[in-house]
């Protein structure tokens, strides 16, 4: 083992004691690797400053703003590690100024999308009924990531209360509630749902039509699939949650609150998802005021 991928394992092993996320540190590693492959032969833990700056600056040159802070952070969480365990003196990134972010709202889906999306999982099959419970979830104010989506299980649900128990990143759990309609499917879906031949070997809520849970890949291609049915452009889970969070706001929803159930640590948390469509819920709030209408 080189001594590159002998910190990458060590790194790799100290995150699992944190519980990371399994994306977070398939993240940290490509970004590691990256390094590596741009100063070849060269160990990363001798890197230094000029290094790290010319290296962020090349991603600059192929990579949108979003990714190069990304890779900046990753870089920085590194080398505070190797500064904790000793590994290295004092972390090269620091003096290494954060790269700033072009901020470039995700567009909302319409909601002609929404109703054909829905229309096109509109039958009565096992297929039919979970997808439409989870696209009706998606929808709900706390919107599920992908990974706590498939997530859940059938103990997490309380169907006399209308909420359910999410397991999100570094096992942090939340509670968020949904409506009538979305109960409605959930509901018919645990019928079909009680008929499918692993329905009581397995806890997992939403299980795969051929057998199995439904895993995080799955819940892509059902949506993907849907998409295509209903004739409508792609559309990736993220942006359901985005726009969950701009309905929210759109209700006068508060960030406090907002934070709490989309799971968000950060207050910038909100006001990113809340840009997506801030332009369209000014237009709409000033035509409410009307002002000049008082001359």
């Amino acid at each position: 083992m080189d001594v590159n991928e002998l910190h990458l394992a060590s790194y790799e092993r100290y995150h699992r004691t944190k519980r990371t996320s399994p994306d977070t540190v398939k993240s940290y590693r490509i970004t590691l690797q990256q390094l590596a492959d741009f100063r070849p032969g060269r160990p990363i833990v001798d890197l230094g400053r000029e290094d790290l700056e010319e290296f962020l600056i090349a991603a600059a040159t192929v990579n949108a703003s979003a990714t190069v802070h990304k890779k900046f952070r990753n870089l920085r969480a590194f080398y505070r590690w190797c500064e904790a365990e000793e590994i290295i003196d004092k972390s090269p990134m620091t003096r290494i100024a954060e790269p700033n972010v072009t901020s470039k709202p995700v567009p909302i889906v319409p909601d002609d999308q929404i109703a054909a999306l829905l229309k096109a999982c509109s039958g009565k099959e096992f297929g039919d009924r979970r997808d439409t419970a989870m696209i009706r979830l998606w929808c709900e104010a706390g919107s599920p990531r992908v990974s706590e989506m498939v997530g859940i299980r059938l103990d997490d649900l309380d169907m006399r209360h209308d909420h359910v128990t999410l397991h999100g990143k570094g096992d942090k759990i939340r509670t968020i509630p949904f409506g009538a309609k979305t109960g409605q499917a959930i509901d018919r879906y645990l019928r079909v749902r009680a008929r499918h031949k692993d329905a009581n070997k397995l806890s997992s809520l939403w299980l795969g039509q051929l057998g199995g849970a439904l895993t995080t890949s799955g819940a892509y291609r059902l949506l993907e699939r849907r998409c295509r049915e209903a004739g409508i452009p792609r559309i990736h889970p993220h942006k359901l949650r985005h726009l969950a969070a701009h309905l929210w706001a759109d209700a006068g929803g508060s960030e406090g609150d907002a934070m709490a159930l989309f799971g968000w640590s950060s207050a910038e948390m909100p006001r990113r998802y809340g840009r997506s469509a801030q332009v369209e819920r000014a237009h709409r709030a000033a035509r409410r005021v009307s002002q000049a209408d008082r001359f």
